[in-house]
């Protein structure tokens, strides 16, 4: 029982440096909120982050989460190597959104602080009526 005790001190601390030389990647974002401003319901907006591997591993963005439908990510093919910049490209469309809008697209990753959240927000104004 002795021996349980003093070895899992020991054990938990060589899993935090397994865990740390894994998990090595972190992501970082310049300017991870974008303000739109005013836009008419139908147009289609185009943001850009950059996002940067500050890490010493390659970074992997293996997927993306968004709230709904209106929301799109270019997908990322290839690793973001260590020091090494990448601009994404996030699509909002606004065809049937009204008012405030304040939408995030949360990045999967392996790096170590992987939920990276990128934000966009602004207003949606209705098209005016033909007569």
């Amino acid at each position: 029982m002795l021996r349980i005790k003093i070895l899992k001190p020991f054990l938990i601390i060589l899993f935090s440096v397994i865990v740390n030389s894994v998990f090595s990647q972190e992501i970082t974002c310049t300017n991870p909120i974008c303000k739109f401003g005013f836009v008419t319901e139908g147009d289609t907006l185009l943001f850009s982050y950059e996002l940067k591997n500050t890490g010493d591993k390659s970074l992997i963005i293996s997927n993306y989460e968004v709230e709904c439908g209106c929301t799109t990510m270019e997908q990322v093919n290839n690793a973001i190597e260590p020091g090494e910049s990448y601009i994404v490209k996030v699509k909002f469309d606004t065809h049937e959104k009204y008012d405030r809008q304040d939408r995030t697209v949360k990045l999967i990753s392996n790096a170590k602080n992987s939920s990276v959240v990128l934000r966009f927000k602004g207003v949606v104004l209705k098209k005016k009526k033909k007569d």
